[in-house]
Protein backbone atom coordinates (compact mmCIF):
# COMPACT_ATOMS: atom_id res chain seq x y z
CA UNK A 1 0.00 0.00 0.00
CA UNK A 2 1.10 3.50 -0.75
CA UNK A 3 0.40 6.19 2.25
CA UNK A 4 -1.17 9.22 0.74
CA UNK A 5 -3.09 10.47 3.56
CA UNK A 6 -1.12 13.73 4.13
CA UNK A 7 -1.43 14.66 0.24
CA UNK A 8 -5.13 13.36 0.60
CA UNK A 9 -5.71 15.84 2.79
CA UNK A 10 -3.60 18.58 1.21
CA UNK A 11 -6.07 17.96 -1.86
CA UNK A 12 -9.32 17.80 -0.32
CA UNK A 13 -7.70 21.30 2.27
CA UNK A 14 -6.51 23.05 -1.46
CA UNK A 15 -9.22 22.37 -3.53
CA UNK A 16 -13.01 22.30 -1.22
CA UNK A 17 -14.26 25.25 -2.72
CA UNK A 18 -14.30 27.31 -5.82
CA UNK A 19 -15.69 27.27 -9.29
CA UNK A 20 -13.82 27.87 -12.79
CA UNK A 21 -14.32 30.45 -15.10
CA UNK A 22 -13.14 28.08 -17.97
CA UNK A 23 -15.77 28.40 -20.61
CA UNK A 24 -16.54 24.87 -23.22
CA UNK A 25 -16.07 25.55 -27.13
CA UNK A 26 -18.63 23.44 -28.11
CA UNK A 27 -18.68 21.80 -31.45
CA UNK A 28 -21.71 21.85 -33.31
CA UNK A 29 -20.78 18.82 -35.29
CA UNK A 30 -18.90 15.84 -34.24
CA UNK A 31 -15.74 14.66 -35.73
CA UNK A 32 -14.97 11.19 -34.79
CA UNK A 33 -17.97 8.81 -34.18
CA UNK A 34 -17.68 5.44 -31.42
CA UNK A 35 -19.52 4.11 -34.08
CA UNK A 36 -16.46 3.95 -36.41
CA UNK A 37 -13.93 3.35 -33.28
CA UNK A 38 -10.94 1.60 -35.41
CA UNK A 39 -11.20 5.55 -37.32
CA UNK A 40 -10.22 7.39 -33.86
CA UNK A 41 -7.33 8.73 -33.68
CA UNK A 42 -4.70 7.23 -31.24
CA UNK A 43 -6.13 9.74 -28.17
CA UNK A 44 -8.70 12.04 -28.46
CA UNK A 45 -8.68 14.63 -26.00
CA UNK A 46 -12.23 16.60 -25.15
CA UNK A 47 -11.78 19.14 -22.93
CA UNK A 48 -13.51 19.37 -19.32
CA UNK A 49 -14.64 21.96 -17.18
CA UNK A 50 -14.35 21.09 -13.04
CA UNK A 51 -17.35 22.80 -11.29
CA UNK A 52 -17.39 22.15 -7.68
CA UNK A 53 -16.41 18.71 -7.92
CA UNK A 54 -18.32 18.12 -10.75
CA UNK A 55 -17.50 17.89 -14.56
CA UNK A 56 -18.89 19.15 -17.56
CA UNK A 57 -18.26 18.86 -21.45
CA UNK A 58 -19.86 20.19 -24.27
CA UNK A 59 -22.72 18.68 -25.99
CA UNK A 60 -24.41 18.44 -28.95
CA UNK A 61 -27.34 16.67 -30.52
CA UNK A 62 -28.26 15.99 -34.09
CA UNK A 63 -25.45 18.66 -35.00
CA UNK A 64 -26.88 21.39 -33.29
CA UNK A 65 -25.12 22.96 -30.10
CA UNK A 66 -26.69 21.76 -26.55
CA UNK A 67 -24.44 23.56 -23.87
CA UNK A 68 -22.69 22.05 -21.55
CA UNK A 69 -22.99 18.67 -19.93
CA UNK A 70 -22.08 16.16 -17.11
CA UNK A 71 -20.25 13.92 -17.29
CA UNK A 72 -21.12 10.96 -15.13
CA UNK A 73 -19.73 7.88 -14.71
CA UNK A 74 -21.93 6.52 -11.97
CA UNK A 75 -24.72 6.81 -14.75
CA UNK A 76 -25.91 4.50 -17.07
CA UNK A 77 -27.77 6.73 -19.32
CA UNK A 78 -27.25 9.65 -21.33
CA UNK A 79 -30.07 12.79 -20.40
CA UNK A 80 -30.90 15.19 -22.03
CA UNK A 81 -32.91 18.38 -19.67
CA UNK A 82 -36.54 18.30 -20.59
CA UNK A 83 -36.59 22.01 -21.81
CA UNK A 84 -33.46 21.16 -24.31
CA UNK A 85 -35.89 17.82 -25.86
CA UNK A 86 -38.97 20.68 -26.20
CA UNK A 87 -36.40 23.47 -27.69
CA UNK A 88 -35.27 20.86 -30.51
CA UNK A 89 -38.77 19.10 -30.78
CA UNK A 90 -37.05 15.50 -29.90
CA UNK A 91 -39.62 12.81 -30.52
CA UNK A 92 -40.50 10.92 -27.84
CA UNK A 93 -40.32 7.12 -28.42
CA UNK A 94 -41.09 5.41 -24.69
CA UNK A 95 -40.55 5.78 -21.26
CA UNK A 96 -38.61 3.64 -18.78
CA UNK A 97 -37.39 4.29 -14.90
CA UNK A 98 -34.40 4.54 -13.28
CA UNK A 99 -32.61 4.02 -10.12
CA UNK A 100 -30.90 7.18 -7.77
CA UNK A 101 -30.02 7.77 -4.50
CA UNK A 102 -33.70 8.37 -3.01
CA UNK A 103 -35.55 5.59 -5.54
CA UNK A 104 -36.73 5.28 -8.62
CA UNK A 105 -37.50 7.76 -11.05
CA UNK A 106 -39.50 7.76 -14.20
CA UNK A 107 -38.55 9.57 -17.66
CA UNK A 108 -39.40 9.46 -21.12
CA UNK A 109 -36.92 8.29 -24.25
CA UNK A 110 -36.27 10.86 -27.00
CA UNK A 111 -34.89 9.61 -30.72
CA UNK A 112 -32.18 11.37 -31.23
CA UNK A 113 -29.79 11.06 -35.05
CA UNK A 114 -26.55 12.30 -33.17
CA UNK A 115 -25.34 12.54 -29.30
CA UNK A 116 -22.04 14.21 -29.21
CA UNK A 117 -19.28 15.53 -26.27
CA UNK A 118 -16.84 18.27 -27.61
CA UNK A 119 -15.51 16.27 -31.41
CA UNK A 120 -16.83 12.73 -30.29
CA UNK A 121 -20.20 11.10 -31.59
CA UNK A 122 -21.15 8.64 -28.94
CA UNK A 123 -22.59 6.87 -31.33
CA UNK A 124 -26.46 6.41 -29.90
CA UNK A 125 -30.21 6.97 -31.09
CA UNK A 126 -31.55 7.56 -28.69
CA UNK A 127 -31.33 9.42 -24.90
CA UNK A 128 -33.69 9.53 -21.76
CA UNK A 129 -35.25 12.94 -20.66
CA UNK A 130 -35.21 14.33 -16.80
CA UNK A 131 -35.51 17.70 -15.57
CA UNK A 132 -31.39 18.41 -15.11
CA UNK A 133 -32.38 21.74 -12.93
CA UNK A 134 -34.01 19.80 -10.01
CA UNK A 135 -30.50 17.40 -10.03
CA UNK A 136 -28.48 19.89 -9.74
CA UNK A 137 -30.21 22.78 -8.49
CA UNK A 138 -27.65 25.21 -6.27
CA UNK A 139 -24.98 24.76 -9.73
CA UNK A 140 -24.32 28.34 -11.00
CA UNK A 141 -24.57 26.37 -14.32
CA UNK A 142 -27.62 24.79 -15.82
CA UNK A 143 -26.61 21.87 -17.52
CA UNK A 144 -28.61 20.30 -20.81
CA UNK A 145 -28.01 16.99 -19.99
CA UNK A 146 -26.08 14.07 -18.69
CA UNK A 147 -23.72 11.69 -20.39
CA UNK A 148 -23.42 8.50 -18.45
CA UNK A 149 -20.33 5.39 -18.69
CA UNK A 150 -22.32 3.25 -20.72
CA UNK A 151 -21.41 4.35 -24.46
CA UNK A 152 -17.32 5.27 -23.41
CA UNK A 153 -17.36 1.60 -21.35
CA UNK A 154 -16.33 -0.64 -24.55
CA UNK A 155 -13.25 1.56 -25.28
CA UNK A 156 -10.45 2.64 -23.16
CA UNK A 157 -10.62 5.99 -22.36
CA UNK A 158 -8.78 8.26 -19.41
CA UNK A 159 -10.58 10.90 -16.69
CA UNK A 160 -7.87 13.34 -15.84
CA UNK A 161 -9.03 16.28 -13.47
CA UNK A 162 -5.59 17.69 -13.21
CA UNK A 163 -5.79 18.37 -16.93
CA UNK A 164 -9.87 19.11 -16.75
CA UNK A 165 -9.76 16.75 -20.23
CA UNK A 166 -11.41 13.68 -21.03
CA UNK A 167 -9.30 11.14 -23.39
CA UNK A 168 -10.99 8.10 -25.72
CA UNK A 169 -8.29 6.17 -27.06
CA UNK A 170 -7.85 4.04 -30.25
CA UNK A 171 -8.37 0.23 -29.10
CA UNK A 172 -6.24 -0.32 -31.45
CA UNK A 173 -3.02 1.82 -30.53
CA UNK A 174 -3.80 2.02 -26.95
CA UNK A 175 -1.07 1.73 -24.16
CA UNK A 176 -1.53 1.43 -20.49
CA UNK A 177 0.03 4.51 -18.82
CA UNK A 178 3.39 4.14 -17.82
CA UNK A 179 4.09 3.86 -13.87
CA UNK A 180 0.36 3.62 -12.85
CA UNK A 181 -0.82 1.86 -10.15
CA UNK A 182 -3.23 -1.02 -11.88
CA UNK A 183 -6.30 -2.19 -10.34
CA UNK A 184 -9.19 -4.61 -10.82
CA UNK A 185 -12.32 -3.06 -12.04
CA UNK A 186 -15.46 -4.45 -11.28
CA UNK A 187 -19.12 -3.63 -11.75
CA UNK A 188 -22.04 -2.57 -9.94
CA UNK A 189 -25.54 -2.43 -11.58
CA UNK A 190 -23.08 -1.92 -14.88
CA UNK A 191 -21.23 1.01 -13.23
CA UNK A 192 -17.38 0.87 -12.66
CA UNK A 193 -16.18 0.04 -9.06
CA UNK A 194 -13.74 -1.31 -7.26
CA UNK A 195 -13.62 -2.57 -3.91
CA UNK A 196 -12.57 -0.85 -0.46
CA UNK A 197 -11.04 -1.53 2.98
CA UNK A 198 -12.55 0.25 5.94
CA UNK A 199 -10.51 0.57 9.30
CA UNK A 200 -11.93 -2.29 10.24
CA UNK A 201 -10.82 -4.36 8.15
CA UNK A 202 -14.46 -4.68 6.11
CA UNK A 203 -14.90 -4.93 2.23
CA UNK A 204 -17.01 -2.29 0.90
CA UNK A 205 -17.46 -1.84 -3.16
CA UNK A 206 -17.45 1.95 -3.83
CA UNK A 207 -18.77 3.14 -7.55
CA UNK A 208 -16.67 6.00 -9.09
CA UNK A 209 -19.23 8.24 -9.69
CA UNK A 210 -17.58 11.67 -11.32
CA UNK A 211 -21.75 12.75 -11.28
CA UNK A 212 -21.08 12.97 -7.18
CA UNK A 213 -19.30 16.09 -5.67
CA UNK A 214 -18.46 14.07 -2.30
CA UNK A 215 -15.76 12.18 -1.24
CA UNK A 216 -17.34 8.93 -0.13
CA UNK A 217 -20.87 8.04 0.68
CA UNK A 218 -22.14 4.77 1.67
CA UNK A 219 -24.91 3.07 3.34
CA UNK A 220 -26.37 4.40 6.57
CA UNK A 221 -26.10 1.20 7.93
CA UNK A 222 -22.53 1.10 7.51
CA UNK A 223 -22.32 4.25 10.27
CA UNK A 224 -22.74 1.96 12.74
CA UNK A 225 -20.16 -0.22 12.69
CA UNK A 226 -17.38 0.17 15.03
CA UNK A 227 -13.86 1.65 14.28
CA UNK A 228 -14.26 3.14 10.84
CA UNK A 229 -14.85 6.83 11.91
CA UNK A 230 -12.45 9.09 13.53
CA UNK A 231 -15.74 10.09 15.76
CA UNK A 232 -19.52 10.01 15.73
CA UNK A 233 -21.01 10.30 12.40
CA UNK A 234 -23.10 14.22 12.83
CA UNK A 235 -24.10 16.82 10.87
CA UNK A 236 -27.40 15.91 9.59
CA UNK A 237 -28.17 17.27 6.43
CA UNK A 238 -30.05 16.61 3.12
CA UNK A 239 -28.91 15.33 -0.43
CA UNK A 240 -30.85 15.67 -4.08
CA UNK A 241 -30.34 13.47 -6.73
CA UNK A 242 -33.05 10.63 -8.73
CA UNK A 243 -35.92 9.74 -6.62
CA UNK A 244 -35.80 13.20 -4.91
CA UNK A 245 -34.28 14.61 -1.67
CA UNK A 246 -32.64 12.23 1.19
CA UNK A 247 -31.68 12.63 4.66
CA UNK A 248 -27.96 12.20 5.05
CA UNK A 249 -25.18 12.05 8.34
CA UNK A 250 -21.90 12.82 8.03
CA UNK A 251 -18.51 11.94 9.38
CA UNK A 252 -14.72 11.39 8.63
CA UNK A 253 -13.33 7.83 7.96
CA UNK A 254 -10.19 6.45 9.42
CA UNK A 255 -9.04 5.26 6.71
CA UNK A 256 -9.84 3.74 3.08
CA UNK A 257 -7.48 1.52 1.40
CA UNK A 258 -8.68 2.07 -2.24
CA UNK A 259 -6.62 2.51 -5.72
CA UNK A 260 -3.64 0.77 -4.10
CA UNK A 261 -3.52 3.61 -1.54
CA UNK A 262 -4.21 4.12 2.28
CA UNK A 263 -6.21 6.99 2.67
CA UNK A 264 -6.77 8.95 6.10
CA UNK A 265 -9.34 11.31 7.52
CA UNK A 266 -11.44 11.05 4.24
CA UNK A 267 -15.05 12.78 4.62
CA UNK A 268 -18.09 10.34 4.45
CA UNK A 269 -21.21 10.84 4.03
CA UNK A 270 -23.84 8.02 5.06
CA UNK A 271 -27.12 7.56 2.81
CA UNK A 272 -30.29 5.44 2.95
CA UNK A 273 -29.92 2.24 1.18
CA UNK A 274 -31.92 2.57 -2.33
CA UNK A 275 -33.12 -0.67 -4.23
CA UNK A 276 -30.78 -1.68 -6.77
CA UNK A 277 -30.95 -4.28 -9.68
CA UNK A 278 -28.34 -6.41 -8.20
CA UNK A 279 -27.83 -8.06 -4.97
CA UNK A 280 -24.34 -8.36 -3.35
CA UNK A 281 -22.81 -9.91 0.02
CA UNK A 282 -21.00 -6.36 0.44
CA UNK A 283 -22.13 -2.42 1.37
CA UNK A 284 -21.81 -0.24 -2.35
CA UNK A 285 -20.92 3.59 -1.50
CA UNK A 286 -19.64 5.81 -4.25
CA UNK A 287 -16.54 7.60 -4.65
CA UNK A 288 -17.18 11.23 -5.91
CA UNK A 289 -14.92 14.29 -7.11
CA UNK A 290 -14.22 15.45 -4.01
CA UNK A 291 -11.58 12.16 -3.79
CA UNK A 292 -11.15 11.15 -7.43
CA UNK A 293 -10.13 15.08 -8.31
CA UNK A 294 -6.87 14.35 -6.60
CA UNK A 295 -6.21 11.15 -9.42
CA UNK A 296 -6.10 10.49 -13.03
CA UNK A 297 -7.94 7.47 -14.29
CA UNK A 298 -7.61 5.25 -17.46
CA UNK A 299 -10.43 2.96 -17.36
CA UNK A 300 -10.16 -0.43 -20.02
CA UNK A 301 -13.80 -1.99 -18.88
CA UNK A 302 -13.00 -4.94 -21.74
CA UNK A 303 -10.06 -6.44 -19.51
CA UNK A 304 -11.49 -4.99 -16.07
CA UNK A 305 -8.80 -2.79 -15.67
CA UNK A 306 -8.21 0.65 -13.94
CA UNK A 307 -4.97 2.23 -13.97
CA UNK A 308 -4.35 5.12 -11.08
CA UNK A 309 -1.89 8.05 -11.23
CA UNK A 310 -1.85 10.26 -7.98
CA UNK A 311 -2.10 14.13 -9.87
CA UNK A 312 -1.87 16.26 -6.47
CA UNK A 313 -3.73 18.95 -6.08
CA UNK A 314 -6.24 20.74 -8.56
CA UNK A 315 -6.63 24.23 -9.25
CA UNK A 316 -10.59 24.79 -9.47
Amino acid sequence: MRNAALLLLSCLLLTACGTTNRKLVTQSKPVYSLAEADALPRALRIPLVNDKGYLFVAGSINGKRAGSMLFDTGSTLNIIDRGVVARMALKQIGEGKTVGIAGTEGFSWHGVDSLGIGSLDLGVDRAGSLSMYKLMRGLQRSPAGLIGSISLMPHPFTVDYQKSELIVYNRKTFVPPKDAQKVELTFYARLPAVKAKLANGKEVILIIDTGADNAVSLPMAVAEWPGILASGATGATSARGVGGDIQTLSGWLKKVDVFGYNLGGVPVTFEPQTRTPRRTDLPVGRMGGQLLKGFRLTFDARYRSLWIEFAGPVQE
